[in-house]
């Protein structure tokens, strides 16, 4: 697929985030698919940054491997990304121009197949800012005269992001326009985009998450802060007033989670958020909604841990996790959205299995899939809200937690007439009494966990069919869950093309796993399950759930896979016998 990859380098507080996404909106109105990748470190200033925006006429399902444009925002990033020996995270040196401060940055080495492009970015600058603030709007421009697109799209943009700061829009705008001129006249067009006349939108996962709920109906969020779950609180508070959202930043998760506990019993439509160190805390509260059937959506966006981890890196390290929170058995539901479209569906989806099954839901994104931005594909606004089985007022047969067949019961919201009961996180009878008081009756305990655990069974008797992505017929199959979706289907079809026999089967309902994917695992040669984690955490459940013999590509080293080098160990895998291949740490 022919695309163009364009990375902007620099520290943190070089405003490196800031110009991507001012970059990938414009490319965006130009009508091109676009998807991003967000590179930080846990600095507020200072430390390696980087932004990818890759762009292309055609659906782009990642960010890429190659390189093609970089902006230098330092010397560090010129020397660090030009460099053929640095191959940070799988991703490829730069093959290209780079555009850089050539009287800022003078100490570089040059490589071939890069025409290398300086421009005085902070003298242009300072034409309109004493303290060349404006460089980044130059070199932005500067980029959008090599790649032949017209400037006034990217003026709009502009005028867009600083409209709300009067003569700021228009010193940027000038700014830019300077740079732009600057590189047609010095250096010329490098490689051609055409604009496409078509509206498109971009979100980043955890906006997607935010407005999914918004759809599905979430009047109250709450969550403490923890990269990189916050993304989904920014648009949650940026947006409660057009959306008449209560939006809550308690004091720590165990809150969050009890908080948003509360607010479901009351019959509000509530949902918490958080990584896998603030999900630590809000397991034993997690087993306090299984107890009492309260609905429950939780968004848990992964990064690496232990403990405090990589805070800004991306990994798929907490499916163990969630699977095991909160003690003893009781039913869960996991949702893992593969990209940014799928995260708004399923957050969406999220609320109405709460409410249908009266149990935990997670939403299980990753920093990667959370914080990078790409093309929302065919989005459907439309939303039936289900509220599942509610008892009408003094039904006078009214059993909170009665046996049913289905194992779901009808619920009361505080406040109906005639149907006072108990809930309580100890075990209870029909009624919702506790039976554990002053002797424990063996026999309702039996019927109470078997009546919450048959909600599975009939869950799964109704899932949504598992996804297979060009498998019919393939001799060889890889499985993915969550974010690592766009990268194995580019990979499939370049191996398609190179006459491998494969196909991707790809898995968002993470648990209970669909009893029709055993269907899908029959004739295969091979299995490869693909997973941003050591352990190959949904390979484990694969394995014991289907009893099939797997292969397992892992990545942990802080990064998502980039489609070269997981594209390198399939073909190997192909080729020759491995039990185990593992990409990054020291193996």
């Amino acid at each position: 697929m022919e695309s163009t990859v364009i990375r902007i380098g620099g520290a943190a507080g070089d405003g490196v985030q800031s110009a991507g996404l001012i970059l990938a909106k414009s490319l965006s109105r130009n009508g091109l698919y676009i998807s991003t990748y967000n590179y930080y470190q846990s600095l507020i200033r200072g430390g390696e940054s980087w932004y990818q925006v890759r762009a292309s006429e055609n659906v782009v399902k990642n960010q890429g491997s190659g390189l093609d444009i970089l902006i230098a925002l330092n010397e560090d990033a010129l020397n660090r990304h030009t460099n053929p020996g640095i191959n940070e995270g799988g991703a490829s040196p730069l093959s290209g121009i780079a555009i850089f401060d050539g009287e800022m940055i003078t100490n570089y080495k040059k490589y071939q197949n890069i025409k290398y492009c300086p421009i005085p970015l902070r003298d242009i600058a300072l034409k309109y800012d004493k303290n060349s603030l404006l460089k980044n709007t130059v070199a932005l421009g500067a980029t959008m005269a090599a790649l032949g697109l017209g400037f006034d799209t990217f003026s709009g943009v502009i005028q867009e992001v600083f409209g709300k700061k009067g003569k700021v829009a228009e010193l940027n705008v000038s700014a830019a326009k300077d740079g732009y001129d600057y590189y047609l006249k010095t250096y010329g067009i490098f490689k051609k985009l055409h604009p496409v006349n078509r509206k498109l939108y971009i979100a980043s996962g955890g906006e997607a998450v935010g407005l999914g709920a918004v759809n599905a109906g979430m009047q109250m969020y709450f969550a403490y802060p923890m990269t990189p779950a916050s993304s989904a609180l920014h648009f949650f508070a940026n947006h409660a007033k057009k959306y008449n959202l209560f939006v809550k930043v308690t004091e720590d998760e165990i809150s969050a989670i009890n908080a948003a506990i509360g607010a479901n019993y009351a019959g509000v439509r509530a949902m918490t958020g958080t990584s896998g160190g603030g999900f630590a805390l809000m397991s034993e509260a997690v087993g306090l909604a299984g107890m009492t059937e309260v609905p429950l959506v939780i968004y848990e966006a992964q990064r690496p841990g232990p403990s405090t981890g990589l805070p800004t890196k991306t990994e798929q390290g907490d499916l163990n996790q969630i699977l095991g929170a909160g003690q003893g058995d009781f039913p869960r539901i996991v949702l893992a959205p593969g990209n940014v479209t799928e995260a708004f569906d399923l957050a969406k989806e999220a609320f109405n299995l709460a409410a249908e099954y009266q149990l935990p839901v997670f939403i299980m994104s990753d920093l990667y899939l959370a914080e990078h931005v790409e093309t929302l594909n065919n989005i459907d606004l439309t939303y039936k809200m289900e509220h599942g089985l509610i008892a009408q007022d003094n039904d006078p047969n009214f059993k909170r937690y009665e046996f049913t067949e289905s194992g779901i019961s009808k619920r009361a919201i505080p406040g109906q007439k005639g149907l006072m009961h108990n809930e309580d996180s100890d075990e209870h009878d029909e009624y919702g009494n506790v039976v554990s008081d002053e002797i424990t009756d063996p026999k309702i305990r039996s019927l109470s966990m078997e009546k919450r655990m048959r909600k599975l069974e009939t869950y799964k008797k109704n899932m949504p069919p598992t996804n297979a992505y060009r498998a019919d017929g393939a001799e060889n199959l890889i499985i993915q869950w969550g974010s690592t979706k766009g990268v194995v289907e580019e990979i499939v079809d370049d191996l398609i093309d190179e006459g491998f026999s494969i196909g991707a089967l790809e898995i968002n309902h993470v648990y209970p796993l669909n009893p029709d994917i055993a269907g899908h695992l029959k004739n295969r040669n091979r299995i490869i399950v693909v997973e941003n984690n050591f352990s190959g955490q949904l390979n484990r459940l694969i394995k014991s759930e289907f009893l099939v013999k797997t292969e397992f590509i892992g990545k942990y080293d802080g990064e998502a896979f980039y489609p070269d080098e997981l594209k390198a160990r399939v073909r190997q895998m192909l080729n020759i016998q491995y039990e185990n291949v593992k990409i990054g740490g020291d193996k």
